[in-house]
């Protein structure tokens, strides 16, 4: 027991070191393209927040599936109370950046079609433990849900018609929806609730591997002549 706890010690550190390098060694990345102007960097003050989202935002959130998969059970109201302070400080960030302007952000110019495109496969992953049925349907999940179509609807049939501009709709076609929802329709619908399955079988046979301690009926089966 006592080398597993120094190792588990170990690991950890090991761990705490790797974070360390990993951020001194992007914020000397940063320094030198933004700071320093060296050009191998490719960072420039032309490559702005919305140009980082572009990169990271996927690749971040797929990353940290396994991690939501894991813990999902665990979250706590700090948690909860964490996310919502991000997303709202978000919120307020966008704002600023379309209503200042912050030229850094490179938000202006960016239509709610681009921000479809660049948020909704990452935020349908990053709820990836939302995405569940509801035991029973009843009358207020089905008045939410047709709430939610009709909203939608509007606002599309308006980006076209009206015309709004700032949907960015007009001259998307159909195979450019197809394109934009069909992932993110088939994870929730198909892909998630099976994966989801399947990591609570293994997590679930995890605890009742060889490591695990035998329960009171495993016990009682034990004592049956």
């Amino acid at each position: 027991m006592h080398n597993a706890g120094v190792s588990a010690h170990v690991g950890r550190r090991t761990w705490w070191w790797a974070y360390a390098g990993a951020a001194v060694l992007t914020g000397l990345y940063l320094w030198a393209g933004y700071v320093a102007g060296w050009a191998w960097t490719g960072l420039s003050r032309r490559v702005t927040l919305w140009d980082w989202l572009e990169g990271l935002a996927l690749p971040v959130t797929v990353g940290l599936v396994p991690l939501l998969l894991r813990h999902r059970t665990h979250l706590r109201r700090t948690h909860r109370v964490s996310a919502t302070t991000v997303l709202v400080a978000f919120a307020a960030l966008v704002l600023a950046g379309y209503l200042v302007p912050w030229t850094w952000t490179g938000f202006t110019g960016n239509t709610l079609w681009d921000w479809l495109s660049l948020a909704l496969l990452p935020l349908v992953l990053a709820t990836v433990s939302l995405w569940r049925s509801p035991p029973r349907w009843t009358v207020r999940h089905g008045t939410l849900l047709a709430i939610g179509a009709v909203v939608v609807l509007v606002v599309v049939l308006a980006g076209y018609l009206v015309p709004w501009a700032w949907t960015g709709f007009t001259g998307n076609t159909a195979w450019d929806w197809i394109k934009l929802l069909l992932l993110p329709v088939l994870l929730p619908t198909v892909v998630l609730p099976r994966l989801l399955d399947t990591a609570e079988d293994w997590m679930a046979s995890g605890r009742s591997g060889p490591g695990a301690q035998p329960s009171s009926t495993d016990d009682s089966l034990r004592n049956v002549p």
